[in-house]
């Protein structure tokens, strides 16, 4: 197992910045072994997780609503959410869940 530290020697690209080109780079022993990986919010990055899915990499992991092609209405100030409340999205294998705990 190797655990990123920090900044690596990948460099951002149009679609990913350096941090995301580091874990596509960490994960590229694991394509189509249909393995799991599971990822805070630093990490989670939607692309990222369409560029698993496309190596049967499964992902799952905590996202920033402001990230980059989270749904726009995902937002904090979109949602005026009660107590108990959740929202889906999905796209193709892609789902995006929401809920007010407290």
């Amino acid at each position: 197992m190797r655990v990123y530290m920090g900044k690596g020697s990948h460099s951002a690209s149009d679609d990913m910045p350096a941090t995301l080109e580091n874990v596509r780079h960490l994960t590229c022993r694991i394509k189509g072994l249909g393995q799991k990986i599971f990822m805070e919010n630093f990490f989670s990055y939607a692309r990222l997780f369409d560029d698993h899915d496309t190596c049967k990499i499964n992902s799952c992991g905590t996202v920033r609503p402001n990230r980059k092609d989270m749904p726009l209405d995902f937002g904090p100030k979109q949602l005026k959410m009660k107590r108990g409340d959740v929202r889906v999205k999905t796209r193709s294998d892609l789902t995006a869940l929401i809920w007010k705990d407290r």
